[in-house]
């Protein structure tokens, strides 16, 4: 792919879908020098975890690391590409009589989660449209109205029936991480951590999806918006007859 003009995406993006939040890239690092040839990169002592600095770049635009010893448990280290998970990874033992009421339950849900190969040092978070990063995948918190007309951008010219998992807590796995591992779009449900820790709000999802179905998404929100497919969505009354909003030849099939 030639160089991304992210600026105009992030433009493109934030005008057809009215973003509150700035779209954010994440990169997985290797190594400390590549981490720190990142320009404004924040290093943190705090322990501050991956769902955290996604925030950071959405809310604060920072670009912000999150290196393994920012992480408070290799539980989340090996979700996200910071641990090699193990026996007692794969033991259930964490959520055990927290999420779960049976260890095998617990158990279960650790083998079915999605996670990023235990290849790297540090994830980085920053706003797209910075360009300090090349993401390997972008992220949009987006109330589910937006979401919709997102999605179905993506559906416009080459059509997929997207398909969305829930694993329960830790939905980072059906979101970023899948799109990692998969390069499919992902969409994932604020979990509890997500609300704690990364200042989610009750009304956001966060959708995932590689730059290339960036930069689709935003070429097909330009089309739709011309077919009269924009947010935000006119609402009609209750009581209205609905024949006026739509299509003509709607009423034909």
């Amino acid at each position: 792919m030639n160089a991304i003009d992210w600026k105009e995406i992030t433009a493109q993006l934030t005008s057809l879908l009215r973003l509150e939040a700035p779209p954010v890239a994440m990169k997985w690092i290797r190594t400390e020098e590549e981490l720190a040839a990142i320009p404004k990169v924040r290093i943190h002592e705090k322990h501050m975890p991956p769902c955290t600095i996604v925030s950071h770049a959405a809310q604060f635009n920072w670009t912000s690391a999150c290196k393994a010893e920012n992480i408070h448990a290799n539980y989340c280290r090996g979700i996200n590409g910071m641990f090699a998970r193990d026996e007692k990874w794969y033991s259930g033992e964490m959520f055990n009589n927290v999420w779960f009421d049976n260890l095998e339950a617990s158990k279960a849900h650790n083998r079915e989660l999605e996670c990023v190969p235990a290849e790297y040092i540090a994830v980085v978070a920053s706003p797209l449209a910075s360009g300090r990063i090349e993401p390997d995948v972008v992220v949009l918190h987006v109330t589910p109205a937006r979401a919709f007309l997102l999605l179905s951008a993506l559906q416009m010219h080459d059509y997929e029936r997207f398909a969305f998992s829930f694993s329960g807590e830790s939905t980072c796995s059906d979101c970023w991480c899948k799109t990692f591992n998969t390069g499919k779009v992902g969409l994932g449900l604020p979990c509890y951590a997500d609300k704690k820790f990364a200042g989610m709000s009750d009304t956001d999802v966060r959708i995932s999806m590689t730059p290339a179905d960036a930069v689709k998404a935003a070429e097909n929100l330009q089309k739709l918006s011309k077919n009269g497919l924009r947010y935000p969505i006119a609402s009609y009354s209750l009581t209205s007859d609905i024949l006026a909003g739509l299509p003509p030849h709607y009423l034909e099939f």
